[in-house]
């Protein structure tokens, strides 16, 4: 083969790698939406091969301390809003302090629960110190409901 084509064919293989290793880190990368703060959490539950992206939901909480609450977000990959409201700990009436609203390992079979108040399903957000979040207005029910049905909370909060 010629120098020139060798140059052209080191330029052809360069830019084809460059651009599988964009492709690649997109593919596997959810992009975090604009209206989500930085410290939001991605929770990947599958991926959509025809649009070449990962498939799930952004989370993330902040202390509203007007509201005496944890104020929690979800959305799905793409930005829009699947939940959002005011969280409270499992059991308990008031809310996480924000050096404490740390989520730890999420997990998409975990994430979400058929709400005791809401027809679907709630999120249940497991923070890094052991605390669960759930929906402010679903904290007494749910835990009673846990209370009758063990197995449901081990399985969504591991003990």
């Amino acid at each position: 083969m010629s120098a020139p084509g060798r140059f052209l064919l080191a330029v052809v293989a360069t830019c084809g790698l460059f651009l599988l290793m964009r492709h690649a880190n997109q593919a596997t990368h959810a992009s975090l939406p604009s209206d989500m703060p930085a410290g939001s959490q991605f929770v990947q539950s599958g991926y959509d091969v025809t649009r070449n992206e990962p498939t799930g939901d952004w989370v993330a909480c902040r202390l509203d301390e007007g509201r005496d609450a944890d104020f929690c977000r979800v959305t799905d990959a793409r930005g829009d809003v699947v939940f959002q409201g005011d969280f409270l700990p499992m059991r308990g009436f008031e809310p996480v302090s924000s050096a404490d609203l740390k989520m730890g390992a999420l997990d998409a079979q975990r994430l979400w629960v058929q709400g005791p108040s809401e027809e679907g399903p709630i999120p249940v957000i497991a923070l890094a110190n052991g605390k669960v979040l759930v929906p402010a207005a679903d904290n007494v029910a749910l835990a009673d409901r846990w209370d009758r049905d063990p197995d449901e909370r081990q399985r969504v909060m591991g003990y």
